[in-house]
């Protein structure tokens, strides 16, 4: 692929004093390379420019406030050089590199738009390429001066990064400039090199949505990719390729879900981390289910990511039994397109994995337990469960305390509730455990697991849910002998009375993780709830059979986001103790900065001031303190960035956009909310929705921004 070319000649400017001082890529076998006159100059002249430690000839220098471009040579240089075009289309997609970031020592990616070409004041008037970077995260920083602009219609370098733009993202020398200046750039134009494989002929179109991390190995390797699956004659939609100048994003990408054919997902160590990628897959995994087809046909691209890679709970659950592909280098890349090409051709999917990969969960783990919390734990960046032995999980009493005594009485029944990521499967994790303890069976059930066609079959579903007890009591082989008969719920309901329950001296204890995915089948819902139900009252009977039934503990746990998309102003299941999940407060979170050695945060004065900005939410708590402990930026730039796509809490923020999206009366609500310094009063179904999301907290009648985080970034992207 040629941007992978262009890669491999872009390189460092250092001098030998201060390290890298801007960026260059090389035109010519014979060392010709290009930069920025500034960059130059910022190395102290030409004579100590360094590229890989070596030092280079001068061939042309222009003025920084002018044409702003330097011709240098490396004597005995023996590499490749970038293919050079003069052609640039307004509004065409572009692609670069730069260096000088310390988080991306091999270099950072910057993936957008050229928008027009015009003559700029700051330039002498000269016409200068304006640049429209995609994403906050990408923008245009120091050392990226003379990053390429590679255009990816003309397959060719079309212009050199000179200035940062705030409006828009970044200027650009065009070549066309620079061959005025100096005329020799004429000998090393190469002619337009464009993708063009031989389609399949009979095929018809699909479309395919790439799901991608705007970095590489990932941005290139979505770019090549998508030119190939073009090149096929199907319809590919890649955001940075596909998605104009001025369209709402999150209208699009939902647009596009909904139109696809099949889902294309590059997975790697960052993106299976990503809430962006963990939405993407979860909206597919759901249109899928609805469509009847079975589609869009999830394709799993492993990146640099071994199968044996932890992944987080969501994505565990909705790729368990999809064969996935493992990518290292560009040697695996024909192979997966053809695979690729083959199944486009078919309309077909691939077969499903017989057993599952047994994939790690992405959780927290110690090695020296207890405190000071191992170095492990601290390095791996926030997600999943949160871990038995960790010293990471910090208490919220008195709900452990309550949740403790509630499991060993007779019947009991547990409901866990609360938004995403706010450790309702890790608190689950520690009652199972402490029943355990107890000498009770204690079974753990993710409804993740279950193929989502069961949902909307009431047979199909309980038959697997007594399956998924069966089997880990042994009794998995008695099932069809109670299988028979016209009831559904009696079938149930007979087996664990009579082959479960019967059976067993001690309680059992069953943590039912994820049931919201049940809800949108409403029929399906009611019966299995009202089972659950009956089960509960039956244990308060007073009979012979009450007894059998005070055996039986449930743990039940939802997130309470499944409210939004449904017709509801409350849950649908309100027996048993409740649990609603609430925030860190103050104390306990310093307790957590103590334990990430973050001595900042003795200070009462930043600690409201992290409060403020980001409430007590688990996730982003644990996430600030991880990156501050890194020393990837400071609380000042942490609060200046937070509330934007350049901040640390992207992905999160993004998730919630694209949602909000989908409901235009809960976005016209969350407006008016943000806009205020003060509580507004909504609709009770807006407010409690909203207040399901966590996006807002309820003040009597009214409701208020859960953190200024969310307050100044829907502020934003919510306004006109």
């Amino acid at each position: 692929m040629i941007w992978e070319l262009v890669k491999r000649c872009t390189v460092k400017i250092s001098n030998p004093n201060h390290g890298v001082v801007g960026t260059g890529f090389f035109i010519s076998r014979e060392g010709y390379l290009l930069t920025c006159a500034h960059v130059v100059a910022a190395a102290g002249g030409w004579e100590r420019v360094r590229i890989e430690g070596k030092p280079v000839s001068l061939v042309y220098l222009g003025e920084s406030d002018a044409d702003d471009v330097a011709v240098l040579q490396l004597a005995d240089y023996q590499g490749e050089a970038v293919p050079l075009s003069l052609e640039m289309q307004p509004m065409s997609h572009f692609l670069s590199i730069g260096y000088g970031r310390p988080d991306f020592p091999e270099g950072g990616s910057i993936d957008g738009a050229m928008t027009d070409i015009n003559p700029h004041s700051n330039f002498a008037n000269l016409p200068m390429l304006r640049l429209r970077v995609w994403a906050d995260a990408q923008r245009v920083q120091a050392g990226y001066s003379g990053s390429p602009v590679f255009g990816t219609k003309t397959q060719a370098v079309v212009g050199l990064i000179a200035a940062f733009d705030h409006q828009q993202g970044a200027l650009a020398v065009p070549l066309a400039t620079l061959q005025e200046k100096w005329q020799q750039l004429g000998e090393f134009l190469a002619p337009k090199v464009t993708y063009q494989p031989t389609p399949m002929p009979n095929t018809s179109i699909k479309r395919v949505f790439l799901s991608y991390r705007s970095q590489d190995p990932d941005l290139s390797l979505a770019q090549e990719f998508y030119e190939a699956i073009k090149g096929w004659g199907h319809e590919p939609f890649m955001a940075g390729e596909s998605i104009k100048l001025g369209e709402n994003w999150a209208q699009r990408i939902d647009q596009e879900l909904e139109r696809a054919d099949y889902f294309l997902l590059l997975l790697s160590p960052k993106s299976a981390t990503s809430e962006m990628v963990t939405e993407e897959v979860r909206r597919a995994k759901e249109l899928q289910s609805q469509s009847g087809e079975g589609k869009p046909v999830i394709l799993p691209v492993r990146v640099n990511f071994p199968l044996s890679s932890p992944l987080n709970y969501d994505l565990r659950g909705y790729l368990q039994r999809i064969q996935q592909r493992e990518w290292y280098s560009a040697a695996d890349t024909q192979g997966i397109l053809q695979e690729i090409r083959e199944l486009l051709a078919a309309g077909t999917a691939p077969e499903p994995l017989t057993i599952e990969v047994e994939t790690a969960p992405a959780m927290e783990t110690v090695d020296a337990p207890p405190f000071p919390v191992a170095e492990p734990e601290l390095l791996r960046e926030p997600g999943g469960t949160v871990f038995l032995k960790s010293g990471l999980y910090v208490e919220r009493p008195p709900i452990e305390t309550d949740c403790f005594r509630e499991i060993v009485q007779p019947g009991a029944l547990i409901r866990i509730r609360a938004p995403r990521q706010m450790g309702k499967t890790s608190l689950m994790a520690r009652i199972i455990n402490y029943a355990q303890e107890e000498g009770y069976q204690a079974i753990p059930i993710t409804f993740q697991r279950a193929d989502r066609k069961l949902f909307g079959d009431l047979e199909l579903f309980l038959r697997w849910f007594c399956e998924q007890v069966g089997r880990r009591l042994k009794k998995l082989n008695e099932l069809d002998d109670y299988w028979r008969g016209s009831g559904i719920k009696d079938r149930c309901t007979a087996y664990f009375e009579e082959c479960l329950l019967e059976e067993i001296d001690t309680p059992l204890v069953l943590g039912l993780d994820e049931v919201d995915l049940v809800f949108p089948q409403r029929q399906v819902a009611s019966e299995f709830f009202s089972l659950l139900r009956f089960w509960y009252e039956s244990a308060r009977y007073g009979d012979f059979n009450s007894e059998l039934w005070e055996k039986l503990r449930l743990v039940v746990v939802h997130s309470t986001e499944v409210y939004v998309p449904l017709d509801m102003h409350q849950s649908p299941f309100n027996v048993g103790m409740s649990v609603k999940l609430k925030e860190f407060d103050l104390a306990q979170i310093q307790d957590l900065a103590q334990r990430y050695g973050l001595n900042c945060f003795d200070s009462e004065q930043n600690l409201t001031q992290l409060q403020e900005l980001i409430g007590g939410h688990p996730y982003l708590v644990r996430k600030a303190f991880y990156h501050l402990r890194r020393q990837d930026l400071t609380l000042a730039e942490l609060e200046k960035t937070a509330p934007t796509e350049a901040g640390i809490f992207d992905d999160h923020l993004r998730r919630h956009l694209l949602n909000l999206q989908q409901y235009p009366e809960l976005c016209t609500a969350l407006r008016q909310v943000v806009s205020k310094n003060k509580p507004v009063e909504l609709t009770t179904e807006a407010a409690f929705k909203l207040d399901s999301m966590g996006l807002v907290e309820r003040q009597g009648n009214e409701v208020m921004p859960r953190c200024n985080l969310y307050r100044y970034y829907f502020r934003n992207r919510l306004s006109g």
